[in-house]
């Protein structure tokens, strides 16, 4: 099937596929080239393997449509849809910036304006659907896309539903991401535009406060936590917000659907007074960790196997970003910022560091026979974040551990604990070997300390959280750690399990380098 989605394959006569980006639970998501309006697009491809479900199809189908019928400057575009050679695939505007999420997890909290110019933005764009007779039903922070010129856009409509429509998904099934769900959605209730309003309000409580006003030990029990309580007021986080502002996010997580208020454009002419007049301050690490690739706008994505970047080629999504004849000033910002955060004092300690603490391993890698080691090639890496994850774990940036550059650098999502916040045993990289190889020792440079991980070594790639005794392990890990198997042992695929985070709930991984 992956043959068949090969690069330079042509879509309806006219899409030549140029790179995947993406994946998510039912698609793929490609950048393509339209020679016919010589524009870049979006787009996104039912995955093959479940293309023969027909209730898939039926809502693969359904997308298109509901999206094709919205058109405003809030929604992302859907531009073609279409079957070849049984591939179905909807043909999107491709957007460069970041998702509300990343942008959340650099920061944790944004600044009152910003809040309250997303906020109004998103709202702006889901009373547009609201007066198309259409519900989202998956509000979240990763279905909002932010552009640097502080431009915000809604995507995903994959599970809208119109009102009084009949129902798309299978019996029984509870739709909308866990910790976004309306307490309506919870209990499997009828939905409509203040179902939206709800799950905007967890947004908005969300980028004030840096956390949903909800958690319990895993996602069922925090979505089911709604039902019986309200949220702590924003004001307890948040003292400084607007009473306006702060009653509109109350409002808005009313657990009576009655209560809430009565449309999106009412929640949006509530914040319209705050909104900020300048772009959004996408942080230090945000700069350079979050520089967009094109294929953003597509679904909610999974764990993939992504392409190793050519070390050899400029950073694309930099010069891709960058305004014409602007290249080396944009680099001179993302070298100072590089300073910022810490990558700078990291390059010197790579030049030359002993020992430090949490090493494994002495800093020279070799064999137990005093012969040198054999670098192992890396083809693939992959995101893993198995269940009660959510399967993503800042999927677009995996490639930059295998990029031979430590300017560079991969990192997890931003927990509220160093434990994940009780929610799973970890999250992690699959490292595929070009070949199987037997693998001697595993080398993390970081841009963090105080950290565990452990080494699974596989035949197959993983699929759920492992329990298994690992193959190497280290805790209070440093900059440059070197976990050892001994005895070596032979796989295709290599996972580094993340099992403990450096106190700011946050590991940031430069390369990782694999060793016989």
């Amino acid at each position: 099937m992956n043959d068949l989605l090969a690069a330079g394959r042509v879509l309806g006569g006219r899409y030549r596929l140029v790179e995947e980006v993406a994946r998510g639970g039912m698609a793929w998501v490609w950048v393509a080239e339209d020679p016919i309006l010589r524009r870049r697009v979006a787009v996104k491809i039912l995955d093959p393997t479940i293309a023969d479900d027909d209730h898939v199809r039926q809502r693969f189908r359904h997308e298109a449509i509901a999206a094709a019928r919205l058109t405003h400057p809030g929604i992302v575009a859907t531009y073609d849809t279409g079957e070849d050679d049984g591939v179905a695939y909807i043909v999107m505007e491709l957007i460069e910036g970041t998702t509300l999420r990343r942008l959340l997890d650099n920061r944790r909290t944004l600044a009152i304006g910003e809040v309250a110019d997303i906020g109004a933005q998103v709202a702006d764009a889901l009373e547009h659907a609201h007066s198309r007779g259409l519900v989202h039903r998956d509000v979240k922070p990763g279905n909002v896309l932010v552009e640097r010129d502080g431009r915000v856009k809604v995507t995903d409509f994959g599970i809208a539903k119109a009102a009084g429509a009949s129902e798309l998904t299978r019996s029984g099934a509870v739709v909308g991401t866990a910790r976004y769900l309306a307490p309506e959605q919870v209990e499997g209730g009828p939905v409509d535009a203040r179902t939206d309003v709800y799950a905007l309000g967890l947004v908005l409580y969300e980028m004030l406060c840096g956390q949903t006003p909800f958690n319990a030990d895993n996602e069922i029990a925090n979505a089911v936590a709604r039902l019986r309580a309200d949220p702590v007021p924003v004001a307890v986080a948040r003292p400084e917000a607007p009473n306006a502002m702060q009653d509109v996010v109350r409002r808005s997580l009313a657990r009576d659907p009655g209560a809430r208020p009565s449309s999106a454009g009412e929640v949006r002419d509530a914040l319209t007074p705050f909104r900020r007049e300048s772009v959004p301050d996408f942080g230090a690490s945000a700069a350079f960790e979050s520089t967009p690739r094109p294929g953003t706008v597509a679904a909610p994505v999974t764990p993939r196997i992504t392409p190793t970047p050519d070390p050899t080629m400029p950073d694309r999504a930099l010069v891709e970003s960058a305004p014409h004849g602007g290249h080396r000033a944009a680099r001179a910002i993302v070298i100072a910022l590089l300073a910022v955060v810490g990558v700078v004092v990291l390059l010197v300690a790579f030049a030359g560091r002993g020992d430090g603490p949490g090493r494994t391993t002495g800093s020279t890698v070799g064999s137990a026979t005093g012969s040198p080691a054999v670098a192992l090639r890396i083809a693939n890496v992959a995101d893993f974040d198995p269940p009660p994850g959510d399967r993503i774990e800042h999927h677009v940036d995996v490639g930059k551990v295998a990029d031979g550059r430590v300017d560079t650098f991969w990192s997890t999502e931003t927990y509220s604990t160093r434990d994940f916040g009780g929610k799973k045993t970890g999250v992690g990289l699959v490292l595929q070997l070009a070949t199987p190889s037997a693998v001697r020792t595993v080398r993390v440079q970081a841009l963090d300390t105080d950290w565990n991980a452990a080494v699974y070594v596989l035949d197959q790639p993983p699929q759920v959280a492992p329990s298994a005794v690992p193959d190497a392990s280290g805790q209070n890990l440093g900059v440059d750690a070197t976990l050892t198997l001994d005895p070596p042992k032979a796989g295709r695929y290599v996972l580094l399990w993340l099992t403990r985070l450096p106190a700011s709930g946050r590991l940031r991984i430069a390369e990782v380098g694999l060793a016989s």
